[in-house]
């Protein structure tokens, strides 16, 4: 697999589990770094797995039928 096929497959899961219909906590743990930070128009910047783990919590609280879907190519 090319560095260019791996990285959107990486991608790809990353909108799939995190922003998908069915939000997938683990992903955080499996894909981001530790001190990740996370920027997200109309909220506050997120650091570090904890912290995007609780801003997805809260956000799918507020909006329980979002979804964001990849289109592969």
């Amino acid at each position: 697999m090319s560095k260019e096929s791996e990285n959107k497959s990486i991608v790809g899961r990353w909108f799939t589990d995190f922003w998908g219909e069915t939000c997938n906590l683990n992903i955080v743990d499996e894909l981001a770094a530790p001190d990740m930070l996370l920027q997200y128009s109309l909220h506050e910047l997120r650091r570090g797995r904890d912290d995007i783990k609780a801003f997805m919590i809260d956000f799918r609280k507020a909006f329980p039928d979002s979804t964001s879907g990849v289109r592969r190519t």
